[in-house]
């Protein structure tokens, strides 16, 4: 299937100043309304940012069936190796975001993640259990607006850390894959309880899907509880962070990522702190 067709239609669906869509985000039930049109056959219903519902707030349907069983990404694969630095971000003891740790503490996330109360868990496929869990003391925002933060933890984590891309390490072409623990149907229900995958290449490197530059044509569509999670390009470079997916997924393998790279040199003095 060519998801290329239509580009300039999906993202003209995608307007920067579509609502941001949080389905049962945190402790609240349903927090923004849907925006966007839907201009050709190929063009994206909906541009979303997908932070995670409540696992409580699962649902069943007319179609359920298709999606229920280990579909990571509604779509996709479910991790299988160690991923040292992946970290599961939850507010208020509940998940609501995927994350990396960068630094013995500070983790990377997107930006319409931060919240208050939060606590992460690092290191573990498994994202109510295992790996080593720490809390979070300060959120520091990217300045100059994109979806892109910094997390302090309250200790250091002895591990792999993230290994952050340089500016041209990610473009158009470049292969990925991308991590999250979001929802395995295409309603965003049903949050993964493994780490999953999907895997593909980044169609365009300058989208602006809600600020986000990096879109992708993977073998899994984004959803929300992927929000914040880490893309690597082929030889393990973290590039980017999630900030938006289609609400429903469309099984076109659509994901729209910030670029982590152009704000290299704020994470490094930020870290560095």
């Amino acid at each position: 299937m060519s998801h290329r067709r239509g580009a300039a239609a999906r993202i003209a669906a995608m307007s920067t100043g579509a609502a941001l869509v949080l389905a049962a985000a945190v402790a609240a039930p349903v927090m923004a309304e849907e925006s966007g049109t839907q201009e050709s056959p190929r063009a994206y219903p909906r541009a979303v940012h997908a932070p995670a519902q409540l696992p409580g707030a699962q649902q069943d349907g007319p179609g359920a069936d298709r999606y229920r069983g280990p579909q990571p990404v509604v779509g996709g694969h479910e991790a299988a190796e160690e991923v040292p630095f992946i970290t599961a971000l939850y507010t208020g003891g509940q998940f609501s975001c995927t994350a990396s740790l960068v630094s013995a503490h500070w983790v990377l996330t997107a930006e319409h993640c931060v919240g208050s109360g939060h606590t992460v868990r690092v290191g573990s496929l498994d994202r109510e259990s295992g790996g080593e869990t720490a809390e979070v003391t300060e959120a520091v925002r990217e300045p100059s607006g994109s979806d892109v933060a910094l997390l302090r933890i309250d200790k250091d984590i002895d591990t792999e850390y993230a290994v952050l891309g340089e500016p041209g390490d990610v473009a158009t072409g470049t292969r990925e894959r991308v991590y999250g623990w979001g929802y395995t149907r295409s309603d965003w229900t049903q949050l993964a309880d493994r780490l999953k995958y999907s895997e593909g290449s980044v169609y365009d490197d300058n989208c602006n899907v809600l600020g986000a530059t990096l879109c992708l044509d993977n073998d899994g569509d984004t959803a929300g509880g992927d929000s914040g999670g880490p893309m690597l390009t082929g030889d393990g470079k973290l590039v980017g962070t999630c900030t938006a997916g289609n609400k429903p997924t469309d099984g076109s393998g659509f994901g729209a990522y910030s670029d982590i790279t152009r704000y290299r040199d704020w994470i490094d003095e930020t870290i560095a702190g």
